[in-house]
């Protein structure tokens, strides 16, 4: 595993390679540009290709670049987030908004308007199922339920009826 590092080195020394027991610890001069960064990089390189440091495997660098570059990245937001606070009210207004718009809507009930795709309220359920049920059941008085499941259509079993002549 290979980890970059920053610390102060000798005037002239941009970067510097050292085995840190099972991985290899890169150590780069703090306020590089990246001219510079990549020349130090590259010089490292060139340099443990001659057997003069550590092994730089180019998948394992461009891993430790990457994972660099994320940590810089996150210290610098830190950075600007601590001294400049006014940059954290954009994502503070903007969660604001999100869960007052949530809540408005998971508030508000359905309307039930008039026409193809209107919800049905259980009383409305309640009289459909009961002229169903009489209808089913041959009879007109409107009486569908039973007296031991209320709210469930009852279909009565009637002999069948010889057709008229």
């Amino acid at each position: 595993m290979i980890r970059i590092r920053y610390r102060d080195l000798p005037s002239g020394v941009h970067a510097r390679a050292e085995y840190a027991d099972r991985s290899t610890a890169i150590y780069l001069r703090p306020g590089l540009t990246c001219a510079q960064r990549k020349a130090a990089l590259r010089r490292l390189r060139q340099e443990a290709r001659m057997g003069c440091g550590p092994s730089l495997p180019c998948a394992r660098l461009v891993a430790a670049c990457a994972a660099d570059w994320a940590c810089r990245g996150t210290c610098q937001l830190i950075a600007i987030v601590r001294l400049h606070p006014v940059g954290t009210l954009l994502p503070v207004l903007l969660l604001a908004a999100m869960a007052v718009l949530f809540l408005h809507v998971s508030a508000s009930s359905p309307t039930s308007s008039a026409g193809h795709g209107r919800m049905a309220r259980p009383g409305e359920m309640a009289a459909v199922s009961s002229q169903l049920a009489a209808m089913m059941r041959g009879r007109s008085d409107g009486e569908a339920h039973s007296a031991s499941m209320p709210g469930m259509p009852v279909l009565g079993l009637r002999a069948p009826q010889a057709p008229s002549r």
